[in-house]
């Protein structure tokens, strides 16, 4: 089949965007698996294509409600879009609207506060008395941009500014500080089936105002608690209603308690991990799911790997040639080679490494769990 393939950070050439690495990492190599599995792929810069196609795929992300608009417009046009319905997209991808409907289906999720901008500084203030520590993050946010951890009055107005920097809706989200392990689930759904393809532990380093919250990396799979994780996470995309293609459901492990704290209806970056050791081709189920032909059978998982995202520590001038990855890791993509002066906090590589076994563990321990 002809197969259009649009990501949104790569297809825009903004070089400056945060998450430039894992969208250039993520359409490399979905053209890879698309080809591998037949494919006739066009890389398309814009929505919709300028030339007929079978199926068009969609990679965005969620901010400015950016993916439902792009899968929209599709879905307008009549085109033939591997992705789940826009309807459900919008829902999943609204923070503020998932957490009404994660509450409506009894899924347990971190107490929040939904709030304006007008009323921001006393929503926070009042959820601080409340809760004693909060995240503040955008309704409509990715990747733990914009996000702060507040701990002190003195902080608000910071973390006020700074999710209001990197959000395009008029309200925003206030949660209790959960402190657990953060974990994610893989699943395709083709409507009536649905099948999950791996639990991840995540790498996430949520900081203060003042510095950079950031999404690192994540190990794939893993495997405390599955059984829960799994279960969860299928409610939850049962409580979207009809949907199908890849999302990816972000949880918190706390003392064997789950909670849903999001919803990727779109690829995530653990795809780049699970496809270094899937026995599948995640991208021929995905084109099957759309078919009404996935199967439910598990995924055969062959080790672990593991991502990790590189992020400037200070302000620096950094080339191709002298990152610094792990000799056995395979670099996915790297922003070095477009602007060699990193800015602190920018995310400049990402790379993966496959094991094949790695101890299972509560954390990254600073980010060193390649070195397990």
């Amino acid at each position: 089949m002809k197969i259009a393939i649009y990501e949104h950070v790569t297809a825009s050439g903004n070089i400056y965007s945060p998450t430039w690495v894992e969208g250039d990492a993520i359409l490399k190599a979905s053209i890879k698996d698309l080809k591998a599995a037949g494919h006739e792929v066009y890389v398309i810069d814009s929505i919709p294509p300028k030339k007929p196609v079978d199926l068009v795929i969609v990679i965005a992300p969620s901010s400015g409600r950016m993916i439902y608009s792009l899968v929209k417009a599709c879905e307008d046009e009549g085109l033939n879009v591997v992705n789940s319905p826009s309807s459900a997209i919008f829902l999943a991808s609204d923070k503020a609207l998932l957490t009404r409907n994660l509450q409506l289906h009894d899924i347990k999720t971190p107490r929040t506060i939904i709030s304006s901008f007008d009323e921001g500084f006393r929503s926070i203030e009042r959820a601080l008395m409340a809760y004693g520590k909060v995240v503040v993050k955008p309704a409509d946010g990715d990747g733990c941009i914009g996000l702060s951890v507040v701990t002190h009055p003195d902080e608000i107005s910071l973390a006020l500014r700074k999710v209001k920097q990197h959000s395009k809706l008029p309200y925003f989200i206030v949660q209790e500080f959960i402190d657990g392990i953060s974990v994610s689930v893989n699943l395709l759904s083709s409507g009536d089936v649905i099948v999950p393809l791996s639990v991840n532990l995540q790498n996430v380093s949520l900081k203060s105002p003042i510095e950079h919250s950031s999404y690192l990396g994540n190990v794939v799979p893993y495997e405390e608690n599955r059984d829960l994780v799994v279960s969860t996470a299928l409610k939850t995309i049962k409580s979207l209603g009809y949907v199908k293609g890849f999302f990816g459901v972000d949880m918190i492990l706390k003392n064997h308690e789950l909670y849903v704290v999001e919803v990727n209806p779109r690829l995530t970056t653990s795809y780049l991990a699970l496809r270094e050791i899937s026995s599948s081709n995640i991208f021929e189920m995905t084109i099957k799911a759309y078919f009404n032909e996935l199967i439910s059978e598990p995924l055969q998982l062959n080790g672990i790997a593991i991502i990790e995202k590189m992020i400037a520590d200070k302000d620096m001038l950094i080339r191709p040639s002298n990152l610094k990855i792990p000799s056995d890791a395979k670099l996915l993509s790297t922003i070095a080679d477009k602007k060699p002066i990193i800015k602190r906090g920018e995310a400049y590589a990402i790379y993966v490494v496959k094991k094949p076994v790695i101890s299972q563990n509560h954390g990254f321990s600073e980010s060193k769990a390649l070195e397990q």
